[in-house]
């Protein structure tokens, strides 16, 4: 009956209208990139042991100065055009038209619906911290199975089982697409992607996927996306492509493309999404971003290409360099990397404090205290940690830990939404203080959604299925990186050194940054920045 419902749904938004206009005509077969700005200036200096690094972005010559918030949707906005994208050389990229009006769902078929247990780590947790409480530490089988969910050990018949909250097994979460051949010919690819979405939360088992042997091949990313209590929202991942990486000079990186929804597509709790998404040849791959505008941020997760080097190593080289190759493959291999992670994480609270009640069989009302307190703060990363103080000359503070960002905004008291509308016009300079309590380092990288270089709606609406309607339609965008890029010019990254100390004498470390806007942004987001070094959940975008 679910799966019904969606497929005549599916007739529906086949004839709804477009929500972007008329499509404009292409001179080529596809659409070509968009012009490419040149690099950003940006300049280090030093106070007391603290950097600091300024970012001017040059005058936007593409589009001329419009406010796309007054004037909707602004100069920035580009005609809607119902083709594939070309790379650099005028090559055709296949899989990069995400929907039109006759196939909203352009790069997948019909997914396959399920209904599952919807139990959540937060669900384990709260019973699990209730008895607990109720026994005063007492109940070992109730204290080993909070620290179960925290450390991702195995539970039976949760579907979020192996998936750790706290966020050290980023080495065991690479992927590699496998090769599919007909009559001996390579014609695809295809990885397999498991994840769960409960709260503000996205957790998966890949954080990178290796495309090495579908470089020249389209292939396909098959999601099982599992929808747990209060999960629901609509599917997007956001896949951002590169352009041919031989266009780019001898050991310098391969230049941004564009980046596309490929899907909107409704999930109801306590259900199981499998999705059959189509991709381009893997040479253009850059990552895929996947996040839930209901809760945007916190919610969201990405996959990079573990191909992907940066200051001289792999990604898979810079995280395992952090918690080993196989941080689960001993006790000892297992707290050796959680000890990476910081004290000042909620998370890091609840494991350590529950590790003390399991020490000595009982629970003082302060531990248990302590439980619920970081278990609140765990739940709302728009808000800063106990611990951690939000820098009053800044913008917005982001505090890297648990391998993930806790961020929170000057002025802003409303945490269920992240904006900042004071952005709107070229010119703008705005400040952000970075803190680090993990015990490595934290990298920052800034990336603009089209509002350098363009960005278009395409057809979509999914107000029909219960989906977002008429708040989004698959967005297409020419992207470019603002901060963060190793360059011949500007060889290193942006870090911020990791915490010294531990519990509550932990000292973070800390970088700011100084940023220069000389162009207008996107009306889709203001700003994506992550860190590149350590991607998956260490996002805080910004609308």
């Amino acid at each position: 009956m679910l799966e019904q419902k969606f497929k005549y749904s599916r007739l529906l938004l086949a004839m709804t209208v477009s929500l972007s206009g008329i499509a404009t005509a292409s001179a080529a077969d596809c659409l070509m990139p968009q012009p490419r700005p040149p690099e950003a200036q940006e300049s280090v200096t030093e106070i007391d042991g603290v950097k600091t690094t300024t970012i001017i972005t040059p005058e936007n010559t593409i589009f001329p100065s419009q406010d796309p918030f007054a004037e909707p949707p602004g100069s920035n906005h580009l005609p809607t055009v119902y083709k594939n994208v070309c790379d650099g050389n005028g090559v055709e990229v296949p899989n990069t038209l995400p929907s039109t009006p006759e196939h909203p769902y352009n790069l997948h078929a019909d997914p396959v619906v399920s209904v599952i247990d919807k139990t959540s780590p937060t669900d384990d947790l709260i019973m699990a911290f209730r008895q607990i409480r109720n026994s005063a530490g007492s109940n070992a089988v109730a204290v080993q199975k909070a620290l179960d969910i925290l450390e991702g050990n195995p539970i039976q018949g949760r579907n979020y089982s192996g998936m750790p909250l706290l966020h050290y097994n980023g080495p065991n979460k690479v992927k590699h697409v496998q090769p599919i051949f007909e009559n001996g010919v390579k014609v695809g690819g295809v990885v397999e992607v498991h994840q769960v979405w409960f709260d503000s939360h996205i957790e998966s088992d890949t954080a990178m996927i290796d495309p090495s042997d579908v470089l020249d091949v389209p292939w396909t990313i098959h999601y099982t996306v599992d929808t747990l209590n209060r999960g629901h929202d609509d599917f997007a991942p956001m896949v951002m492509y590169f352009d041919d990486p031989a266009l780019s000079p001898m050991g310098m990186p391969p230049m941004p493309n564009v980046l596309m929804d490929q899907t909107f597509f409704p999930m109801e709790d306590g259900t199981r999404t499998a999705y059959e998404v189509k991709m381009a040849p893997g040479k253009y791959y850059n990552l895929s971003y996947h996040w839930g505008w209901r809760r945007h941020p916190p919610r969201v997760q990405v996959a990079e290409n573990a191909r992907k080097m940066l200051a001289g190593k792999t990604l898979v080289q810079w995280e395992t360099s952090v918690f080993g190759e196989h941080p689960t493959a001993s006790e000892a291999d297992k707290l050796a990397a959680i000890a990476k992670i910081g004290d000042l994480a909620p998370e890091k609270r609840m494991w350590n404090t529950l590790r003390a009640i399991k020490a000595h069989g009982s629970a003082s009302k302060q531990e248990i205290a302590a439980i619920y307190r970081a278990f609140d703060q765990w739940q709302n990363r728009n808000k800063l940690p106990d611990g951690v103080k939000a820098d009053p000359d800044s913008d917005w503070t982001l505090f890297f830990v648990n391998n993930t960002i806790y961020g929170q905004m000057k002025g802003i008291t409303d945490d269920s939404a992240v904006t900042y509308p004071d952005w709107t016009l070229r010119g703008k300079t705005v400040k952000i203080k970075l803190l680090n309590g993990d015990h490595f380092d934290h990298a920052y990288f800034n990336v603009d959604f089209g509002g350098r270089r363009g960005w278009e709606n395409t057809f979509q609406s999914t107000e029909a299925i219960g989906g977002a309607g008429q708040w989004f339609t698959f967005g297409r965008a020419h992207w470019w990186v603002n901060a963060g890029m190793p360059t011949s010019n500007r060889p290193s990254l942006i870090m911020t050194p990791p915490a010294t100390g531990s519990g509550d004498d932990t000292v973070v470390g800390e970088h700011n940054i100084v940023m220069q806007m000389n162009f207008e942004p996107s009306r889709r987001i203001r700003w994506y920045q992550f860190d590149p070094l350590h991607h998956d959940v260490a996002v805080w975008s910004i609308h």
